[in-house]
């Protein structure tokens, strides 16, 4: 069976980085450029199984997305990879947000962190 993850990422060369790494690991992936594309995914798909979600977007952000995610009966792990500063990010719910990767990632790292997520759903 084939793994989806969905990346929520504003930044281009950032999407074609996460896009070509989930690849490389032999995960599909489908990117969303701000949280309302996100939201517009996560309710046509049902085949997602991790998001990596970037919290600073014009538009619709990603806490709107996690706001989102609460109200869904499908529990979905969610990578938050963003350059905000702890000190100002939001209380991040962890039922619905199980990793924070700061930017700039390691690659590995945040390659590593999909792959134990999706291995938890299996």
């Amino acid at each position: 069976m084939t793994r989806t993850v969905l990346i929520v990422e504003d930044d281009e060369p950032t999407q074609m980085l996460v896009r070509t790494l989930m690849q490389r690991n032999g995960v599909e992936s489908v990117v969303a450029g701000d949280g309302a594309q996100a939201i517009d995914v996560l309710k046509k798909r049902n085949d997602i199984e991790c998001i990596i979600l970037d919290l600073m977007m014009p538009s619709v952000d990603g806490t709107s997305v996690i706001r989102f995610l609460k109200t869904q009966e499908r529990k979905i792990p969610v990578i938050v990879c963003s350059a905000a500063v702890p000190s100002t990010m939001p209380a991040l719910d962890p039922t619905v947000v199980r990793a924070v990767i700061r930017k700039p990632f390691d690659i590995e790292h945040l390659a590593a962190t999909a792959m134990a997520l999706m291995g938890e759903r299996s």
